[in-house]
């Protein structure tokens, strides 16, 4: 990465970075609307890739699923259920009309695109929407959000370091030709690591504990999180999901471990720790 990359990487980092911590930390529309953002950018990107595998999704009706989903999570989680019936019939209909290509391929990738990133990063919008429960207050869900972002930047960053300057042995070549053990179980380690010296600093409602087992989530299912994104890459034969981030890639590159993770840490808050 030349000079003039790095510094295009470096400033969106220092504009965006705290702007997402801001949102989580805030709340209600803000992180509505950063859920929705990337919930739809998400998979405008996705249908992108699609096309490069003779899968023609419907971009508008997808988008529109994705976005009732978003609104569903966030203001009333019991039409979420009839959306779904609702979109899906709409997008078979709307196949039925359109003779582009596959119907197979077409309404598979409509439904999973628009699905899986919406419901899955929507778990940030459950997560800070949390009841309360022996005294937790809505805005310590935000902290628990902050959490879980900076210890997937520190298992990020742990990852690549360690795994540039000491990784001999490739973890998964076919999806991730340069991930290597050493760089995942150093980001595995750091992410617990974070997550403690975040309960040191400002979480009051978890457990030293729970808190680690946060960042060891952040740690596993966000790394894998890199991996699936990085198997439809290389499915299409791609390097970015888009430019939208400069430097950075799109909106799957910057979130897929986010993606994966908060779903797995809400359910853990709501079936372990409360």
């Amino acid at each position: 990465m030349n000079l003039k990359s790095f510094i295009t990487r470096l400033a969106v980092a220092i504009i965006y970075g705290p702007l997402v911590l801001f949102l989580s930390w805030k709340g209600g529309y803000f992180l509505f609307a950063l859920v929705m953002i990337v919930s739809t950018f998400s998979y405008w990107e996705f249908v992108r890739l699609a096309k490069k595998k003779g899968a023609n999704a419907q971009l508008v009706p997808g988008e529109f699923l994705a976005l009732g989903v978003v609104i569903a999570l966030y203001f009333n989680i019991a039409a979420l259920i009839p959306l779904l019936f609702v979109g899906a019939i709409f997008i078979y209909f709307v196949e039925l009309y359109r003779k582009k290509g596959s119907a197979i391929l077409n309404i598979s990738a409509t439904l999973f695109g628009s699905l899986s990133f919406s419901l899955l990063f929507g778990a940030f919008l459950l997560i800070r929407k949390l009841p309360c429960v022996d005294g937790f207050a809505e805005h310590e869900a935000g902290q628990w959000l902050i959490m879980l972002i900076l210890t997937t930047w520190v298992c990020d960053s742990a990852a690549y370091i360690i795994g540039s300057y000491c990784g001999r042995h490739k973890l998964m070549p076919r999806i991730s030709p340069n991930k290597s053990v050493e760089g995942t179980v150093a980001g595995f380690l750091f992410a617990i690591l974070a997550a403690f010296v975040c309960h040191l600093w400002f979480i009051d409602t978890l457990s030293s504990l729970d808190s680690m087992a946060i960042g060891a989530i952040a740690g596993s299912f966000g790394q894998y999180g890199d991996l699936f994104e990085s198997m439809l890459k290389r499915d299409a034969d791609v390097k970015d999901t888009s430019k939208l981030l400069p430097e950075h890639g799109g909106m799957m590159d910057r979130f897929d471990s986010l993606t994966l993770s908060a779903p797995v840490v809400y359910l853990y808050l709501v079936y372990i720790v409360y």
